[in-house]
């Protein structure tokens, strides 16, 4: 079941109890998941609240960040940052890895396969002792319509003398 599913029960503004996973239904609620569910990708607090509020719901910007905070805890949605350091929010659909590749020009977000990672991350977690690995990759780009030059190449990609690839 999503994770959307979880807390709406038919899906976004779906019908359903007071409260699930700890998520009470409430109209400003809907409105933030309507908002989420109507981006085509990433988005920050203030356009949620900005996109909200065209729409006729009256909702301050703190509660904005109150409700994405309940549905971030719940597994409901997830953040990313930008470069810039400000926090993205998107839902999240199923219980998969969630990892993206996003254009900091325009924004534009990419969902990726990154099982090779998360292998690496797990391999070289237990080599150190670790175990319980939760990891979201979220990479920022410059998309090739936003000035991107080239093609990213996986040859040397990351690597530099100070900073010689992980050999674990």
């Amino acid at each position: 079941m999503h994770a959307v599913d979880r807390v709406w029960g038919a899906g976004v503004g779906g019908e359903a109890d007071d409260s699930v996973g700890g998520v009470r239904r409430t109209s400003q609620r809907r409105a933030v998941l309507r908002v989420l569910h109507a981006s085509s990708g990433p988005v920050t607090a203030q356009e949620i609240h900005e996109r909200a509020r065209m729409a006729g719901e009256r909702i301050g910007l703190a509660t904005v960040y109150r409700h994405l905070d309940a549905l971030t805890r719940a597994g409901v949605t997830c953040t990313t940052q930008n470069r810039s350091g400000t926090h993205l929010y998107h839902l999240r659909y199923d219980d998969e890895d969630d990892h993206h590749l996003t254009c900091v020009k325009c924004g534009r977000t990419v969902r990726v396969n990154a099982s090779a990672v998360v292998r690496w991350a797990v391999r070289t977690a237990g080599v150190h002792g670790f175990s319980d690995i939760r990891l979201s990759i979220d990479l920022t780009v410059l998309c090739l319509q936003c000035g991107g030059d080239q093609v990213a190449q996986p040859e040397g990609l990351g690597r530099s003398s100070r900073n010689p690839p992980d050999r674990t």
